[in-house]
């Protein structure tokens, strides 16, 4: 979460993102399972990114395991717990 500050107060938030976090057997985060998931994801996009608008080929198969490996570090809250989670971060 990006959150706007002036005068050191929080303002307004101007980015948010949600993953899901993987902790070990004694309740440590597994950042290497983290770090995976965060490179697939900007490989996700990048990939979309560099894809010709003018390619004509109907390729049959297409490899999306940057994709999946990508959303299962993505989590989504229900609009109430994201306005939740809003209002905490900028102390309201």
């Amino acid at each position: 979460m990006v959150v706007e500050l002036v005068a050191s107060e929080p303002t307004r938030v101007t980015r948010t993102t949600y993953s899901v976090l993987a902790f070990d057997d004694e309740g440590r985060l597994d950042p290497n399972r983290f770090e995976k998931q965060q490179f697939a994801l900007v490989e996700s996009v990048v990939a979309r990114g560099l894809a010709s608008p003018h390619d004509d080929s109907n390729q049959a198969v297409v490899d999306a395991t940057a994709r999946f490996i990508a959303q299962g570090g993505q989590w989504t809250p229900s609009p109430a717990m994201a306005r939740a989670i809003d209002e905490a971060a900028l102390e309201q």
